[in-house]
């Protein structure tokens, strides 16, 4: 298995399919053509990243990131996805395109990044065992969000 970054000029098809399976399990509805959009934009972004773990040329796992500035923090991130097909989980994948996520923010001088879950999700697959193995801490903040388009 490989975990590389993809770029504006990759075939980003299968990433894609990967996103739209990832919303629908979660039972999010997800526009594909805004999705399908934003994955292309954000390939070729330098602020954020879009991964995707491969195994015999088919993408198994994808995990994308977006940095922002700030005064609390100066350059931070949210990892806004991360998404393994079900006969693959277990097996690192997530481990491997985590790491490619912190790679990628050292390299951009970042000073940290969170990840949101969702209450189904955080019950369904146990994830708060497997970012706190990870890393992760929950910090107490609550996030609110207004969609405005």
């Amino acid at each position: 298995m490989i975990v590389r970054q993809l770029g504006a000029g990759d075939d980003l098809s299968q990433a894609i399919e990967l996103l739209f399976r990832f919303f629908a399990e979660e039972g999010f509805e997800a526009d594909r053509e805004r999705i399908a959009g934003n994955a292309r934009t954000m390939a070729g972004l330098p602020t954020c990243g879009f991964f995707a773990a491969e195994e015999r040329g088919k993408a198994i796992g994808v995990a994308t990131v977006s940095l922002e500035f700030g005064i609390e923090y100066g350059w931070w991130a949210e990892m806004g996805d991360l998404y393994v097909l079900p006969e693959h989980r277990g097996a690192g994948v997530s481990r491997r395109l985590v790491e490619a996520v912190e790679a990628f923010l050292k390299n951009k001088n970042a000073s940290g990044y969170q990840v949101t879950v969702t209450p189904f999700a955080a019950e369904q697959h146990d994830l708060a065992k497997f970012y706190a193995r990870m890393g992760f801490d929950d910090e107490g903040r609550v996030i609110l969000v207004k969609v405005l388009a």
